[in-house]
């Protein structure tokens, strides 16, 4: 693995885990001291993040990360409805036996609602469970989607939108989709993918706004918490403050 790979990969963790938080402006240099590197492969990992829209380059001062927006969490399940059911039918299609049982394994984790480490680990397994099918559709451009548009919702569901209620339920959804990809149906396999998507989005018109960091608040405005909770306010809205991402401690690596 080369150095630029390496911090690439743990740059990415700290951005998706929210250990680096939504708004933070760091510099090349705090990075090159946070992963003890040097500035060339950290300017590489970066440049990749950037492609990926996991971080933002502000010229002449050095890097943010994006901060979470309802816009882009809706632009997110917006792609998913249209690309994962079709992603679900060609795996049904074209999925090995041996990707149809790394699928299956994917699908197994059981998490305890309300322990936190039991919840970031399922969103893990969440996200390779999702990722595996793209594989198994054996379209590269439909992987390359799928794998962006998953780890960045991971950035919501660690830090703002709490699903870990849900368990026995996302866990049947999950099943239930590999039981479609296994029997080779491909409408049965879209039928079932479109149905957890449904399901994912009522699960998130309740979701829990928890206020993990200083700009959430300001990210969540009272409209876009009505769209989310599917509560429109009706009330006069006051003349909010323009966000402006302030430089923050950044948390120390584990």
């Amino acid at each position: 693995m080369t150095e630029s790979s390496r911090i690439y990969q743990e740059l990415k963790l700290d951005i998706v885990t929210c250990a680096l938080a939504p708004g933070l402006s760091i510099s090349e240099q705090e990075m090159c001291d946070r992963y003890k590197a040097s500035r060339t492969p950290v300017r590489e990992a970066c440049r990749k993040l950037c492609s990926e829209s996991l971080m933002q380059m502000i010229p002449f001062r050095g890097y943010s990360i994006p901060p979470l927006t309802i816009e882009e969490y809706r632009n997110l399940n917006e792609l998913q409805e249209i690309v994962e059911p079709a992603v679900a039918a060609l795996a049904a299609e074209r999925a090995s036996e041996a990707q149809i049982k790394e699928i299956e394994s994917w699908a197994s984790y059981e998490y305890y609602a309300g322990q936190k480490n039991s919840y970031y680990t399922f969103l893990e397994w969440n996200r390779s469970f999702h990722i595996c099918i793209a594989a198994a559709s054996r379209n590269l451009a439909f992987l390359d989607v799928v794998r962006n548009v998953q780890t960045r919702l991971m950035r919501y569901y660690y830090l703002v939108i709490a699903m870990d209620s849900y368990g026995q339920e996302l866990i049947a959804e999950h099943q239930a989709l590999v039981r479609a990809i296994k029997t080779g149906n491909p409408e049965l396999a879209r039928a079932r993918a479109k149905d957890h998507l449904a399901n994912t989005n009522r699960r998130s018109a309740n979701v829990d706004l928890r206020s993990a960091n200083s700009g959430v608040d300001s990210l969540l405005g009272e409209e876009e918490r009505g769209w989310l909770l599917k509560t429109p306010s009706r009330a006069p809205r006051a003349k909010k403050k323009a966000y402006a991402p302030r430089r923050r401690t950044l948390l120390p690596r584990k």
